[in-house]
């Protein structure tokens, strides 16, 4: 397997002093990487990232302005949950109880399901895991796509069980 150079592996680098965004791009490539392959998986994620900005830019048709800097922060934020709900056996019956979610719980959650949702899509010879990744992350900047309604039903699950709120004393 070809070695990536260090210009071909950063190819998008944060330039701006946003600690948040860089922390949430290395929790992609952290999420992203399989078999500690950390290289191979930022430079798939910046190439994903790269595709989805200008995939973005292409459908903005009137070329108003899409801040790229907070992309990943942006759609991370749309996919993140606020609350779960929690399993537990109440008077011999299993009851969902909902509860909120602290926030670097939801992004590594928000997370893990665009990254899920980008490897359940077909690949093909002409469709690369790349083109998969940035059609997700378009999706999640968008608010649409399979996390977002993920998130969606939890949260409408959470809200049908609030009745059940007052059993949580984790």
């Amino acid at each position: 397997m070809k070695k990536l150079t260090n210009q071909q592996a950063c190819a998008w680098i944060p330039k701006d002093d946003n600690f948040q965004q860089i922390i949430a791009f290395q929790k992609f490539v952290s999420c992203l990487m399989k078999d500690g392959k950390k290289q191979r998986a930022f430079f798939i994620m910046s190439n994903a990232l790269d595709k989805a900005v200008k995939k973005l830019y292409a459908q903005n048709k009137d070329n108003t302005h899409v801040p790229s800097m907070n992309f990943i922060d942006e759609v991370v934020e749309n996919v993140r949950p606020s609350v779960e709900v929690r399993s537990k056996k109440i008077a011999g019956v299993s009851r969902d109880i909902p509860s909120l979610v602290p926030p670097k719980r939801g992004q590594g959650i928000a997370i893990r399901w665009i990254l899920e949702s980008a490897r359940g899509r077909k690949q093909t010879a002409s469709r690369t895991f790349i083109d998969n990744l940035s059609d997700e992350l378009l999706d999640a900047y968008l608010k649409r796509g399979t996390p977002r309604q993920k998130r969606d039903s939890l949260h409408k699950t959470a809200s049908t069980n609030r009745a059940f709120l007052r059993y949580r004393w984790w």
